[in-house]
């Protein structure tokens, strides 16, 4: 343990409290995230579909392991003699049954974030290319440390000495590592599309109405969250603190939070460009036209001017936007 570490058993107990509270802080992105596929998006698509599938699996998986974290903190404070050390053992079932929820969680945020960057980037497979090869590297890296741990007797001590001498400890370091550069690729990669793509259409917009960038800011708001707490992870892994514990325990839910306020700030986004748009023009219900009939691209206003360019570069210009509002304004 380092000399400024907490407790082992202070990790323990401050590591569950904290999950429960973060735990509580999704609960309400959840519902509000079944608000808005349920009310605001009737008509889903196979994306959208797929979004809300996601974030459904993703509460399941939270509250198994917020459940099992109660059930650990029960059994070690009531059945045992010495808590810490029954909860230091990595080879008892409840143990691995909550680090395959955590390894299995990682991996569906992961798997989220490279689907809508597919989606976004008009389903080429050329830039998820090596976000796929780490999802894979990094998918059997978190499982294989989960199978590792019924094979041998291993227990975290205040020094983290046995662990610290095995083969288990590289394995982490290099899964946690993968899942930040992994999630830093994905990130950047949806930034810059939607960047390029409001270039483009600057031009063309009647107002701010079609700006993307508040869209941007809120992916790379939303995405840093994880960004982080991965990075911590890896960080405190790799010094041997076991404050780490606790910042493991809390990302669970914090993953689900991250990609269920993605889907809330987007739609309320676009639900007050479309009831902004209805207000100015005094249009009926499901139009955003603005002014006098003019023809839109996604929710983004457009201005008639005339311009000279090839048809081909029009139905790019459509693609995109359509690319990008059918990955973001309906995940």
């Amino acid at each position: 343990m380092a000399t400024h570490d907490v407790p082992i058993e202070t990790a323990y107990i401050v590591s569950l409290w904290l999950e429960a509270l973060v735990y509580g802080f999704f609960l309400c992105i959840f519902c509000g995230s079944l608000y808005v596929n349920l009310s605001l998006r009737k008509n889903q698509d196979t994306h959208s579909r797929m979004m809300f599938y996601t974030i459904v699996l993703m509460f399941i998986l939270a509250t198994l392991h917020v459940s099992a974290n109660c059930y650990r903190m029960i059994e070690a404070y009531v059945s045992t003699v010495d808590p810490a050390i029954w909860m230091s053992i990595l080879s008892e079932w409840s143990y691995v049954f909550k680090d395959i929820l955590f390894v299995s969680m990682e991996i569906l945020g992961d798997a989220a974030a490279i689907y809508r960057t597919f989606v976004i980037w008009g389903r080429d497979w050329k830039p998820i290319a090596i976000p796929c090869t780490l999802f894979i590297v990094s998918m059997v890296m978190g499982y294989l440390v989960c199978y590792l741990y019924t094979t041998e007797n291993y227990v975290f001590l205040e020094n983290w000495g046995i662990l610290d001498d095995s083969h288990i400890m590289p394995i982490i370091i290099t899964f946690f590592t993968i899942s930040v550069i992994q999630s830093g690729m994905t990130t950047s990669l949806m930034a810059f599309r939607i960047w390029q793509t409001d270039r483009r259409a600057a031009a063309y917009r009647t107002n701010k109405a079609g700006n993307l960038m508040p869209i941007l800011r809120i992916l790379i708001e939303s995405a840093f969250t994880q960004f982080m707490a991965e990075l911590t992870l890896l960080v405190l892994y790799a010094l041997n603190y076991n404050v780490v514990f606790i910042i493991q325990e809390m990302s669970v839910p914090l993953i689900g939070i991250a990609f269920g306020a993605i889907t809330i700030r987007v739609a309320l986004h676009q639900e007050q460009l479309f009831q902004g748009s209805r207000f100015h023009s005094g249009d009926p219900p499901g139009s955003y036209i603005v002014g006098r009939p003019i023809a839109t691209i996604g929710s983004i206003p457009m201005r008639q001017m005339p311009i000279s360019i090839s048809i081909t570069k029009d139905v790019e210009a459509h693609e995109d936007f359509h690319q990008v509002d059918s990955a973001l304004s309906y995940s």
